[in-house]
């Protein structure tokens, strides 16, 4: 039986729009695999109702959710509350990945000591990303935005591919190492100052990337 992820895709301004055209390619490469069935809340899809109904009839595995978030709450479509204290226990024997800012600071914890998690994985601080604000609508032809899109993608199907929650931590966090070293030379003939913000960027994100939890766990 194929296991289910459960993916939010929220899209109503420009952080959720890069976030929405990364996990829309992921979904694509699942799907042509054929080992996972994802659940797609996209969109208007992406609130607490829709959200916590695909968790009691699905029982996905997985859950990457996208879009904004504080210490202690992750936010759906239009900024709607869809993961927070009050529902947390709909993540019991899950794993969960938060593509947002801040959550891992409490609602990590709270997710494995009150929710029953098996692991959360996330960001302490603000999740950072750089963009081209030429580019803000065709987030698919942004160069800025590429090396955030492969340490997104190296995570996620390091998990898909069976290594435990620590090694696709380590293997991300070694990607990120090369990037920032990668756009160090970059930044010699970089007239435009975008090389040394990405390299900022992506220390930000290696720095407050945590999980929480089993580590040792996979999918």
């Amino acid at each position: 039986m194929k296991k289910h992820i459960l993916i939010t895709r929220p899209l109503h301004d420009i952080p959720t729009s890069y976030l929405h055209f990364i996990s829309g390619e992921l979904k694509q490469e699942i799907n042509s695999v054929g080992e996972y069935t994802v659940v797609d809340l996209e969109r208007e899809n992406a609130v607490r109702e829709k959200f916590e109904k695909a968790i009691d009839s699905m029982n996905p595995r997985l859950i990457i959710l996208h879009g904004h978030g504080t210490y202690d709450s992750i936010a759906g479509q239009n900024y709607e509350i869809i993961l927070d204290k009050e529902n947390v226990a709909k993540l019991e024997s899950k794993i969960i990945y938060a593509v947002v800012c801040d959550s891992s600071q409490e609602l990590g914890d709270f997710a494995i000591e009150k929710g029953k998690a098996e692991a959360y994985i996330g960001y302490e601080a603000n999740y950072m990303v750089v963009i081209d604000p030429e580019r803000s609508t065709t987030p698919q032809k942004d160069k800025n935005f590429l090396p955030f899109k492969q340490a997104y993608t190296t995570f996620v199907l390091s998990l898909l591919s069976g290594f435990k929650i620590f090694e696709c931590m380590e293997r991300t966090k070694r990607q990120i190492r090369d990037l920032i070293r990668e756009y160090g030379v970059r930044g010699i003939k970089d007239k435009y100052g975008d090389a040394s913000l990405i390299r900022f960027a992506l220390y930000w994100n290696l720095f407050f990337f945590k999980a929480h939890g089993k580590l040792e766990a996979t999918l």
